[in-house]
């Protein structure tokens, strides 16, 4: 009677949540009833009170720890009162503890949790260095990759089967910023586009900020530090969507609710890094530049790069905008890396804005991908036979004087050099970034398609050759690194790049 009562329970609750979609309480009330009921317990994974204490102290060096919605001190507090033991916390938080020591468990060196007994003396030379990819020698930890880490098909099993029977959206209801991490532990950064936890992290944001939520800013001017990490993660958010040809998961009104409004333009943006500043200014002026990449992603995706827009022909006036955009973005970078080299003296404060800085090259480097692969795919695909529309611009000859087949060869041809020189760039900057963490928990899978990109532009004049080979070594290097985390997806990459410089 038990067992029969027990799956109608399931059974009428599944029927619900079906109904329902996303039906729940307020953000701060607990749980509705029919959520709660029947699997109000997660499952626990069966860690030591060491372990557990370890992976916390793990996470506060990857870059996710950064997001200000997650209640670290709360949760370390709890932790504590709990002996370290997941199993005596409660539900709410043994999800939040479960899915930050499953993450962390990509970057332990526990002989616990990676195989063969552990890691190697490389493996510590390198996390402890502040710019790994500086080091004479970069060793390759693509061996410690996940398919060796033994324990952790376990977590990632008991984690989902933790979230499923919570239901996630209880959590991110009390944690929003939660949503996000799933998408880096269970897929190693392999999602398609925007997945339905993104969305629910910036619903469940924009429900926040309507009620005026404390954990919100909504001001940048009331909280400027917080209104900055927050645009900085909708910054990747948006330039993630467009480089997978999806929708960018928040609107405009959403990103005022959240960071605020943004009133300095990208003229003005370039004058300030020009000048003068301090540690903290050089951190706050990164809010405008993200609100600007967050713009112009915005308007890549309904202009020029969305799918909506691809099946349109080429807007050849916002074209010529667009690209005047990110001209200056790429100036405003330049300076903003003079200002990096010499403004930072304190270590922490340099650890923090060298990341920051790396994060800025790589999501304007996306914006300028987006492009490439637009344009390539018109040419290769013979789109070019659509009516496109023209625009007389003084610095540019007359549509007159071109066959149309040929415009979109030419804005390839600009966008190909912008986009061999933004290689380079990001190279450079990734050489900065303070620690390998940064290599292994953000951005991997754009690594491969920089590297690509030199590789299939082995004859081009635009870069000369040795600023080109340094770049792919810094790619592969990087890429050696991050395989200590994250199982081998480069399909033999790595080798190729090396057979590549030894022919070159």
């Amino acid at each position: 009677m038990q067992e029969e009562r027990l799956k109608k329970a399931n059974k009428t609750a599944d029927s619900t949540l079906r109904t329902a979609g996303l039906e729940t309480s307020q953000p701060n009330e607990g749980p509705t009833r029919h959520i709660e009921a029947p699997h109000s317990i997660p499952p626990s994974l069966s860690l030591s009170a060491e372990l557990v204490a370890e992976l916390i102290q793990i996470f506060h060096v990857l870059p996710q720890s950064l997001h200000p919605i997650i209640p670290l001190d709360e949760l370390e507090a709890s932790l504590r009162l709990a002996s370290w033991s997941l199993s005596s916390l409660p539900p709410q938080l043994r999800v939040l503890a479960q899915i930050i020591v499953t993450l962390a468990s990509f970057f332990s060196t526990n002989a616990a949790i990676v195989s063969r007994g552990g890691c190697g003396p490389e493996v510590t030379s390198i996390a402890l260095s502040k710019a790994p990819l500086k080091e004479p020698v970069v060793p390759d930890l693509r061996e410690y990759g996940h398919t060796s880490r033994v324990s952790l098909p376990t977590f990632r099993e008991k984690t989902l089967r933790a979230v499923g029977c919570w239901t996630f959206w209880n959590v991110v209801r009390r944690f929003p910023g939660l949503s996000r991490t799933p998408i880096l532990i269970y897929q190693g950064f392999s999602v398609e586009g925007v997945s339905t936890d993104a969305s629910a992290y910036n619903s469940h944001l924009r429900c926040l900020a309507e009620t005026n939520d404390s954990a919100i800013p909504g001001d940048a001017a009331a909280s400027p530090e917080t209104s900055v990490l927050y645009r900085a993660y909708m910054m990747h958010d948006a330039v993630y969507a467009i480089t997978s040809r999806r929708s960018i998961p928040f609107s405009h009104q959403d990103e005022l609710l959240i960071s605020g409004p943004c009133t300095t333009t990208l003229e003005q943006l370039l004058q300030e890094f020009s000048s003068n500043v301090s540690n903290k200014q050089l951190f706050l002026s990164m809010n405008a530049f993200a609100s600007h990449t967050i713009r112009l992603a915005r308007e890549s995706s309904q202009r020029l790069t969305g799918v909506y827009a691809r099946r349109q022909p080429l807007d050849e006036v916002f074209l010529a905008s667009h690209f005047a955009s990110l001209d200056l973005m790429h100036s405003i970078l330049l300076a903003e890396r003079d200002r990096v080299l010499w403004v930072v003296d304190n270590p922490t404060e340099s650890h923090f804005i060298r990341s920051c800085a790396y994060a800025l090259h790589i999501s304007w480097g996306c914006l300028v991908l987006n492009l490439y692969d637009l344009l390539l795919d018109r040419i290769n695909n013979n789109l070019c036979d659509f009516d496109l529309r023209f625009t007389v611009h003084s610095a540019v000859p007359s549509a007159t004087e071109y066959d149309a087949r040929e415009w979109p060869r030419l804005h390839f041809s600009r966008v190909r050099q912008m986009a061999l020189r933004v290689a380079v760039g990001i190279s450079e900057a990734l050489k900065d970034v303070p620690c390998i963490s940064r290599v292994t928990h953000l951005h991997f899978e754009e690594l491969e398609k920089w590297a690509k990109l030199l590789l299939g532009e082995s004859g081009t004049v635009v870069i000369n050759r040795s600023d080109r080979s340094r770049a792919l070594q810094c790619y592969r290097d990087a890429m050696k690194i991050a395989g200590f985390s994250w199982a081998n997806r480069s399909a033999g990459l790595v080798e190729i790049i090396d057979e590549h410089l030894a022919e070159s």
